[in-house]
């Protein structure tokens, strides 16, 4: 039995190649399984990295605009998030129908936007 407090058995001395064996078929490979020499597990669960479900406010308004392919409101729908911002879960795809869910005070400037892409 190896003696816990050589050198070669101390986590910071271990070396790469021994971990990435470890996280070969692991997903997301960035993400070390929890027994590696060096740290802990970094993977975080789904939920916490989309955020909760924000509610719409109370003076929400919806905004629409037809596409002419669902890649194009795909498209638009990405270039909006990014620009405005909007929440993930105030918007969807309908067909080829892009909504949008914005506060009131928002409505006039992200409407034009939606327009102009």
């Amino acid at each position: 039995m190896p003696n816990p407090t050589s050198p070669n058995e101390r986590p910071e001395n271990t070396p790469d190649r021994n971990i990435e064996k470890g996280v070969v078929d692991s997903f997301p490979a960035s993400d070390a399984p929890a027994g590696t020499a060096t740290q802990g597990a970094r993977a975080v669960p789904p939920a916490a990295m989309m955020g909760s479900a924000a509610a719409p406010e109370a003076d929400a308004v919806t905004l629409a605009r037809h596409f002419p392919d669902a890649e194009s409101a795909k498209l638009a729908l990405e270039n909006l998030v990014r620009a405005v911002p909007l929440d993930r879960h105030c918007t969807a795809i309908e067909g080829l129908e892009l909504r949008l869910t914005v506060a009131r005070a928002d409505a006039g400037r992200v409407e034009d936007m939606l327009m102009s892409v």
